[in-house]
């Protein structure tokens, strides 16, 4: 396993977002061009990724330990939405930006984050896999993570059937059929549908870095409580996972995949999505910048500590 790879994949990503940064402060990317980013991210790279991410794999040796990871990422993300509601309310009742903090325990950078590390340390089969466990993920953010989203206070607004079906969740459904039916995709599909979705990545970071950008860099260093949840999310949580996935399981692979999965830092949809739908994007840019700069050294600690 080697770190160093691991953490020249966390720099670039951190570059990758300066790079949004400083783009903003020279005036090339301003407020009207973010929401631009953010809707092409949220209604079609982003979901073209997900389907990409499933049908461009054909390592498939373990069917079995796929369809076991698929239904442990159910589980996964019950738990995750429960231990974030017991966070906030032991941290941050009173904090307006509540859910925001709640969202960053539960959707962290499955993809953008994930899927680099994962290929730096176990190859292309490790993303497939982790497409799999985080399957609940995709319809989630744009079900549940919309409806936190909207309701900057307490959930009042009722669910509305609109809140699911969405391109999103119609992408995640998609990449589950294929991979259940084992669909063969023909290559010319498959290039560019990895062509679209592997626009994602750059875009996102330097959305976070651009979105970022509009907010005085005070408020990143003055907002406690943002620390406390990422010293949870990075530390934390990724303990409790190892420790638990040790109990049930001696399949060292899905003990990675666990461990990793929680161990990253917020998702950058939540940026896009708080940005798509009027939310606090500036609680969201803060958590997810200081999440993914801190990640650069606690994801190798993490990994070097638990997994090695």
């Amino acid at each position: 396993m080697n770190i160093m790879v691991l953490i020249e994949t966390m720099v670039v990503l951190f570059v990758i977002m300066l790079i949004g940064y400083i783009l903003n402060k020279l005036g090339i990317l301003r407020a009207e061009s973010n929401d631009v980013l953010s809707e092409l991210i949220v209604k079609v790279t982003g979901p073209v990724l997900v389907v990409s991410s499933v049908c461009s794999t054909n390592e498939m040796t373990d069917k079995n330990q796929i369809i076991k990871i698929f239904f442990i990422g159910i589980l996964l993300y019950v738990v995750l939405i429960a231990f974030s509601q017991i966070v906030i309310k032991l941290f941050c009742a009173n904090d307006e930006s509540k859910n925001i903090y709640s969202l960053m325990l539960v959707f962290t950078n499955t993809s953008f984050v994930g899927y680099p590390v994962l290929r730096a340390l176990y190859g292309d089969y490790a993303i497939f896999a982790s497409a799999i466990l985080h399957m609940p993920f995709n319809v989630l953010i744009y079900s549940y993570g919309v409806y936190m989203i909207q309701n900057k206070g307490d959930l009042k607004r009722k669910f509305r059937i609109e809140d699911v079906l969405n391109v999103g969740v119609i992408a995640a459904i998609i990449a589950l059929v294929i991979f259940l039916l084992g669909i063969e995709v023909p290559q010319t599909i498959q290039k560019i549908l990895s062509m679209i979705g592997d626009i994602t990545i750059p875009l996102s970071m330097m959305l976070i870095g651009s979105s970022l950008a509009l907010i005085p860099i005070k408020y990143v260093f003055s907002n406690i409580k943002i620390y406390i949840v990422s010293f949870i999310k990075l530390i934390i949580m990724p303990l409790i996972a190892y420790f638990i996935a040790n109990l049930f399981t001696s399949d060292s692979f899905i003990i990675a995949q666990l461990t990793i999965a929680t161990a990253l830092p917020a998702g950058s949809m939540i940026v896009m999505l708080t940005t798509q739908y009027k939310g606090n994007v500036k609680a969201a840019s803060i958590g997810v910048f200081i999440t993914t700069v801190l990640s650069v050294v606690t994801i190798p600690l993490m990994i070097y500590l638990l997994l090695t």
